[in-house]
């Protein structure tokens, strides 16, 4: 009997250890001809909406699809992809008459997990393609093995500011090194409303694992044309809402103007160029917005009968530039009608599968081949997201979502990180927005990308203050406070601790010195005269040379000051100072740059000039006209200069 006992217990041990622990996924999608369904932070139509990272109300329309996670009442509890982040919410159920939400339950099972690891995914990806394999059993998922490292991937889409940008008003998404926040500024890209994207934000839309969803995996589709998911009825209802949604024109060898509709142009330039007709579509719609813009009205000044509805080498600083250079550029190809434009702009395209970079996401980050980073067709980081919707979108409301789809994933080489966020939880931003030391003014000039600094007190100074405020509001800063100066010298580390962990230390070395024994660069510190690499800055418009040496000597009867020239300060001027060493300075007026101490229409003709390359500006007056100080010589530098005179806005000096 204790033998069969004995037997029992290890069988049932056993049974236990084969028990195949396959989950349950419900997918949720909100019902067709249903728009606007709220997102609310609890199950009652009393609760608030859910807001976006930038502070907008979530609310989601079909065909959006989301994992349901739980129910209350008339409420499911749904795990959501919005604009890139992940939210938790509530939707409701719907009304008596009319249901919100279409509901579906999937057993997702072990065995299937296993064979997308046979293949190569390891669980972080299996177990989100396994969810899409038993949804959709038609898609086919391929591994596509990249001879990088997810390190070496990171490093070279952030070597360059300007490779990825966003235009989010969410400034936690914006980088802050070097050359992207200039002393407390942004710096914009391709006319103005565009920023580098920081670390965190390019390692998130790096990781392929963070959109393996419905909404979002066609970043991956494999671009060539297929005839059995792209036809025109399909194409044209991705148009109905778009200016495209009608008919446009081309010409014929014989020089006739020849209707035709964008429906079956998108169709065409498909089929000549192997490429997907509705990932075409989505481009368009990205870069030009269901109005269209100037770049597709054909009716640009100057370039009146050239479309580029692509945006194709259309970049600049300012909304003009980024015009007329994508138009010049429809002109050097000809493309006379929106026709020629879209076949023109899918033959582009094809440049990039014809080489590999056959999915949105390759074209985006350029991975394979013997160049990398180099080959991108777009800046814009978030557009292999925004596009894959719009491809998916096409596939719901013409019923081929569940086609037979070829989807290439990308695999880095080694290791890749548990996972990444947008979340502020995993914000790698260290920096300072400010420091500042009571008492005793910073050298250099304090900017954010700066983090060794000296600055002196007076030989009686017991103590000082250093205050912080960090870029980001979720670091952790520490070495602030009071700081008691027993010696005649001592270093300081503030040091910066951000969300995930990076941390920065910013260096003040605090020293206590006599007058005469202070260097020509620390008395213009401690006169709080901005001092940027020997060009000084920060005077009163119309200030007089003499008061500024007179401000000088009075505070420093030690020092010897000399200005080259009398009257008022002006751009161009010269401060020659000596006190325990010599050092010449160049004065700079912002707005001034004709070196003549006011702040008139002779500067804007000189700014203009220099725009215009028919005269350049440099040394001195180049930086005085760069009256906005985003580093930039640029038609915003006119504007500024132009409210000054009008009295609008003036120019901070």
């Amino acid at each position: 009997m204790l033998k069969y006992v004995k037997f029992l217990i290890v069988f049932m041990f056993l049974a236990c250890l084969s028990v195949n622990a396959d989950t349950t996924y419900i997918k949720g999608q909100i019902t067709k001809n249903t728009s606007g369904v709220a997102v609310r932070a609890c199950a009652s139509t009393d609760c608030n909406y859910l807001l976006n990272d930038t502070g907008g109300k979530i609310s989601i329309s079909y065909p959006e699809s989301f994992e349901i996670i739980g129910e209350e009442g008339n409420f499911y509890l749904i795990n959501l992809q919005y604009t890139g982040f992940w939210y938790k919410g509530y939707i409701s159920k719907g009304t008596d008459s009319k249901s919100y939400v279409d509901k579906e339950e999937y057993t997702i099972t072990d065995d299937l997990i296993n064979e997308f690891q046979t293949l190569g995914f390891n669980e972080s990806y299996a177990t989100k393609l396994a969810i899409l394999k038993t949804i959709h059993p038609n898609w086919n998922f391929t591994p596509l093995n990249l001879n990088i490292t997810w390190d070496e991937a990171v490093n070279g889409e952030t070597k360059y500011i300007s490779t990825n940008l966003i235009d989010s008003s969410n400034t936690s998404l914006r980088n802050t090194e070097d050359g992207a926040y200039v002393n407390g500024v942004w710096t914009t890209f391709e006319g103005g409303r565009w920023y580098s994207a920081s670390k965190q934000v390019v390692k998130y839309y790096l990781d392929p694992r963070n959109f393996l969803n419905d909404g979002h995996i066609f970043m991956f589709e494999v671009l060539s044309f297929d005839a059995n998911t792209q036809n025109e009825e399909t194409i044209q209802s991705l148009l109905n809402s778009s200016f495209m949604k009608g008919n446009t024109f081309y010409y014929n060898e014989a020089n006739e103007k020849i209707d035709i509709s964008y429906a079956k142009t998108f169709l065409d330039s498909g089929t000549i160029n192997n490429v997907s007709a509705i990932n075409l579509v989505g481009r368009v719609l990205l870069e030009q917005g269901e109005n269209g813009s100037a770049l597709s009205s054909g009716d640009y000044p100057g370039y009146e009968g050239y479309y580029n509805f692509f945006n194709i080498n259309a970049t600049g600083k300012t909304k003009e530039d980024v015009i007329t250079k994508g138009l010049a550029y429809a002109k050097r190809k000809e493309w006379n009608s929106p026709y020629a434009s879209i076949i023109g702009g899918g033959k582009l395209l094809n440049d990039y599968t014809s080489v590999g970079q056959n999915t949105l996401y390759l074209q985006k980050f350029d991975l394979v081949g013997d160049t990398l980073y180099s080959h991108q067709y777009m800046q814009n980081i978030r557009a292999p997201y925004t596009e894959s919707y719009t491809a998916y979108r096409a596939y719901v409301k013409n019923n081929l979502i569940n086609s037979n789809f070829n989807f290439s994933i990308p695999i880095f080489k080694g290791v890749m990180p548990e996972r990444t966020s947008l979340s502020s939880d995993y914000n790698e931003d260290s920096s300072l927005a400010l420091l500042s030391v009571t008492g005793c003014n910073l050298m250099p000039s304090f900017t954010s990308n700066a983090y060794n600094y000296t600055c002196n007190v007076p030989l009686d100074t017991n103590k000082v203050t250093i205050n912080a405020i960090a870029m980001a509001s979720s670091s952790q800063i520490d070495g602030t406070g009071e700081i008691e100066l027993l010696e005649d010298e001592k270093t300081v580390n503030i040091v910066v601790t951000s969300a995930s962990g990076t941390k920065s230390t910013y260096q003040i070395i605090i020293k206590k010195s006599k007058d005469s024994e202070l260097s020509p660069d620390e008395i213009l510190a401690k006169l709080q005269i901005n001092n940027d690499s020997g060009y000084l800055s920060g005077f009163d418009l119309g200030m007089e040379a003499s008061n500024l040496n007179k401000l000088i000597t009075d505070n420093y009867p030690s020092a010897l000051s000399e200005i080259n020239k009398e009257g008022i300060l002006s751009t161009g001027m010269t401060l020659k100072l000596k006190n325990n060493g010599e050092s010449t300075y160049n004065i700079l007026i912002y707005g001034d740059s004709n070196g003549d101490g006011e702040i008139s229409i002779l500067d804007l003709q000189k700014i203009q000039k220099h725009i215009l390359n028919i005269q350049t500006l440099n040394g001195a007056y180049l930086k005085a006209s760069d009256a906005n100080k985003d580093g930039e010589i640029s038609i915003l530098d006119l504007q500024k200069i132009q409210k000054h005179i009008l009295n609008i806005n003036k120019i901070e000096q």
